[in-house]
């Protein structure tokens, strides 16, 4: 596994997340994301650009998290997951709320009747995932 400034040297990061913001967010959850993706948002605050070759990543910022969610209707349509991202392309990255691993679900006909996809027991391995996809 490469190291995560290999993963994320294409990506337009943000500036570093406000601890209030922070704050807010993780009290406003039902769960815990992976330790390695706090770090990464207390740095970055998302971010956007290529992962390896081609895949393609949106972060979204800490105070978009909450308000996306809600307007996807994600707790009705992937009841469980909890969305951070997504390709720009139909796909989303989400956390599986029982264990905060990662996956990939479409984001048309989001019933999960099909099983999401897993990339990943957490975020570095998720962007390991995302820049060995070619």
């Amino acid at each position: 596994m490469l190291d995560i400034q290999e993963y994320i040297k294409f990506l337009k990061t943000n500036f570093p997340v406000k601890s209030a913001d922070l704050s807010t967010f993780l009290s406003s959850i039902d769960f815990v994301p992976p330790s390695d993706y706090i770090d990464f948002m207390v740095l970055y605050n998302g971010a956007e650009g290529t992962v390896g070759k081609s895949s393609y990543l949106k972060i979204w910022a800490i105070e978009e998290l909450i308000e996306y969610n809600r307007a996807y209707e994600v707790d009705l349509y992937a009841e469980g997951y909890f969305i951070f991202g997504t390709n720009l392309g139909g796909t989303a990255y989400a956390f599986n709320k029982k264990d905060s691993s990662i996956v990939q679900f479409e984001f048309i006909g989001m019933l999960m009747d099909d099983n999401p996809i897993y990339c990943g027991a957490g975020f570095v391995d998720f962007l390991s995932y995302l820049y060995n996809m070619d």
